[in-house]
């Protein structure tokens, strides 16, 4: 059983991840306008926990005030190590390095490390024939599209996936260790205490590089840009995420990562950073059908 809520429930998760894939696919191509020109990955990364900390904890005083057991604690940490201060860092240095299409398909490996994680380690979820088919197809898709988007040669770009794929292992252990929060908590709860444990993790690394950004510096373009990083990208984007683990597995949380190459190559192409031919529709097609097969049909099962 792959959902634990109401079909209206099934289709409201749905929304909401595709709505996270959206964002996460504007968000390659809006944090290269102020990376890093404007503003350094570091800073990026402790603005982002500076300004979550006082939102969070603001709705949660005023609306859930809920108190955390201490044995959950140790579990908050590991979500703020791998959500937060592994996450965060390591994907902003990433595309620091590479391109927006790149590190979108780097992302893509999520739901295979969930797929090992849920079913082989903690053993919390059953893995089908359809999951190992639909998590080969979209993998297929996405080195096929990685390997024709990279024949040109681009400084620093292989250091760049490198770190953009370790984020995407981080970020598959979040999904894992926060679900269990989820069905307990309120997400405004758990992160609070995410990003206040994970800004004092990233602080260290980020501080030298945030007192020296020149705020005044910064365009209304890179305004822009960055006022999406902090509201959509961090605020919208973690809240959605950790929310709609409350309705779906994580393999099928994960599974909404193929969504963002297709959205990353579309957002590049209308603004003239990339083309579109044939061949990228192949790979495009491949990567839906794993979607469909890890995702959807869940969901019709169900």
């Amino acid at each position: 059983m792959y959902y634990l809520y109401p079909m209206n429930n099934t289709i409201k998760a749905h929304l909401m991840l595709f709505s996270t894939a959206l964002i996460g696919g504007f968000n390659y191509s809006i944090s290269k306008m102020v990376m890093p020109v404007y503003i350094q990955p570091s800073s990026i990364v402790v603005s982002r926990g500076i300004v979550s900390i006082f939102i969070f904890w603001g709705i949660s005083f005023l609306f859930v005030n809920e108190k955390v057991e201490k044995k959950d604690m140790a579990r908050i940490f590991l979500s703020a190590l791998f959500g937060i201060a592994l996450n965060q860092l390591l994907f902003y240095e990433g595309l620091n390095l590479t391109t927006p299409i790149n590190a979108s398909l780097m992302m893509t490996v999520t739901p295979i490390i969930v797929l090992i994680i849920s079913s082989f380690i903690i053993r919390e979820e059953k893995i089908s024939i359809t999951k190992i088919i639909g998590v080969l197809l979209g993998t297929t898709g996405t080195v096929l599209l990685l390997l024709h988007s990279g024949r040109g040669k681009v400084e620093g770009l292989f250091t760049g996936d490198i770190l953009v794929l370790l984020n995407a292992i981080a970020w598959a252990c979040f999904l894992v260790t926060v679900k269990p929060l989820m069905h307990k908590y309120h997400p405004f709860t758990i992160l609070k205490w995410i990003f206040l444990l994970g800004f004092f993790m990233v602080l260290p690394f980020g501080y030298d590089d945030f007192i020296h950004t020149r705020w005044g510096s910064l365009t209304a373009e890179a305004w822009w840009a960055f006022g999406f990083i902090i509201f959509f990208a961090t605020l919208c984007s973690y809240y959605l995420n950790s929310a709609v683990l409350k309705y779906v597995n994580p393999s099928i949380a994960g599974s909404y990562i193929y969504l963002q190459p297709l959205l990353a190559a579309f957002i590049a192409i209308l603004w003239g950073k990339d083309r579109f031919d044939v061949e990228k529709l192949g790979y495009l097609v491949i990567i839906l059908s794993g979607v469909y097969l890890v995702s959807f049909r869940n969901t019709r099962k169900a």
